[in-house]
């Protein structure tokens, strides 16, 4: 658990730019879920809820997926220090370009949760 007292640390050991163990920074596998679901799970533990409650039959965190995709889209356009920093880290990938990719995954997310809402609702 963080210090914070909510989600696990993270510990990274294959990257040392993570903050391993810093308070407040939240760390779920990215295998493990979607990072929709990442970001709601991530909400409902800021409330002090467990994620994995069950309420009206579903998991507690699907309740915090439009406050999710909300925070995700605020994210949409990076900004100029996110661009920097991923062309710095891209090396030969153009500003321009880092930016079309970023808001591409984005939108991949955004999608991926709109199918998994629609095979959920049949």
């Amino acid at each position: 658990m963080s210090e914070r007292g909510i989600g696990p640390t993270c510990n990274h050991p294959h990257d040392d730019s993570y903050p391993s163990g810093k308070a407040g920074f939240l760390c779920y596998s990215p295998g493990m879920t979607s990072g929709l679901e990442r970001v709601a799970r991530a909400l409902c533990e800021l409330d002090a809820n467990p994620p994995d409650a069950k309420m009206g039959g579903k998991p507690l965190w699907q309740d915090y997926l439009p406050e999710a995709q909300a925070a995700i889209m605020a994210l949409r356009e990076p900004d100029m220090t996110m661009i920097s920093a991923a062309a710095l880290e891209a090396g030969h990938v153009s500003k321009d370009e880092v930016g079309r990719i970023y808001r591409a995954m984005i939108d991949a997310a955004m999608i991926q949760q709109a199918l998994a809402a629609g095979k959920a609702e049949r």
